[in-house]
């Protein structure tokens, strides 16, 4: 293993995994059974609802909340990655779950249209009418999302105004993507990383919208609101990901926004998929603390 610093306990998942077309058809027929095997945890409730998004196209969202919930709850919006190709995998729901419980709000996780099949913009109209949809029935919003789903969380944060949404009451980004120009030093350096590196990276933009002249798809190119909701972004410093993190919540706080910036040690991408680890504990710790914040503004 190249990068020696990488904490022990996340050693066992340090795996180099390719990404092509062919993966991506393999582990879409097996990560929805793993899902349906992963059980939801005691204390929390589940329903689901199905909504139409892009084009018309229905799709389903799973809905987790505190069980015995009374009276309104918060809403958070929680967006999985996966290079906006791959399904949720079973660490996602057990992640939306928590939060849902710890910071004591109602967690809609959407099941959103998929690349290469629906490239842009069929997640991010997903994610955008499902926010529609919530904001006929549900109090504060906030928006969540790890990797492709941060990209996809901030869009919607970003373009609120231009889409006539009421302002979300956070976001919270974990090692997100984006910026599609893949210019920063992390992302020259870290091309043969553990479960992600810029090799995938740059196959996933083309994949997802083409290639690197769709702005539109990248947050670190849109136009920026004038009341930004507040944000927490983590990044793992074993990512190619991590200096566009870091960078997007520089343009973030320069704007005027209130940033919690968590850069973690030890970490590479998707390194939470360890759940049970004592640095995922104390980072998705950080991740409730914010949502808390935010939720009792």
């Amino acid at each position: 293993m190249k990068y020696k610093e990488i904490d022990p306990e996340l050693m066992g998942i340090a795996r180099n995994v390719p990404y092509n077309r062919a993966v991506i058809v393999c582990a879409n027929v097996f990560l929805p059974i793993a899902l349906a095997l992963t059980g939801t945890p005691s204390g929390i409730s589940a329903g689901d609802i199905t909504i139409p998004g892009h084009k018309g196209l229905e799709f389903r969202t799973e809905v987790f909340e505190p069980s015995g919930a009374a009276g309104s709850l918060p809403s958070l919006i929680y967006v999985h990655g996966g290079a906006f190709s791959y399904k949720a995998s079973p660490h996602h729901k057990k992640l939306a779950c928590i939060y849902a419980l710890r910071a004591n709000c109602r967690v809609y996780f959407p099941d959103y249209h998929l690349a290469p099949r629906y490239p842009y913009p069929a997640a991010y109209e997903d994610i955008l009418a499902l926010y529609k949809y919530l904001m006929r029935e549900a109090g504060d919003i906030a928006l969540a999302g790890d990797s492709a789903g941060g990209a996809l969380a901030a869009a919607v944060c970003n373009n609120y105004g231009r889409e006539g949404l009421r302002r979300p009451s956070a976001q919270m980004l974990i090692y997100p993507l984006t910026d599609i120009s893949m210019g920063t030093r992390s992302m020259k350096e870290f091309n043969d990383t553990p479960l992600w590196n810029s090799k995938n990276n740059r196959r996933m933009w083309g994949y997802y919208c083409g290639g690197p002249d769709c702005l539109a798809a990248s947050p670190m190119h849109m136009a920026l609101p004038g009341n930004i909701p507040d944000t927490y972004i983590e990044t793992a410093e074993y990512d190619c990901l991590r200096d566009e993190g870091i960078l997007y919540g520089e343009k973030l706080r320069k704007a005027g926004a209130r940033v919690d910036m968590n850069e973690t040690k030890g970490t590479f991408h998707g390194y939470d998929c360890a759940i049970n680890a004592k640095i995922t504990a104390v980072n998705v710790e950080k991740r409730i603390e914010f949502l808390k914040k935010c939720f009792k503004a």
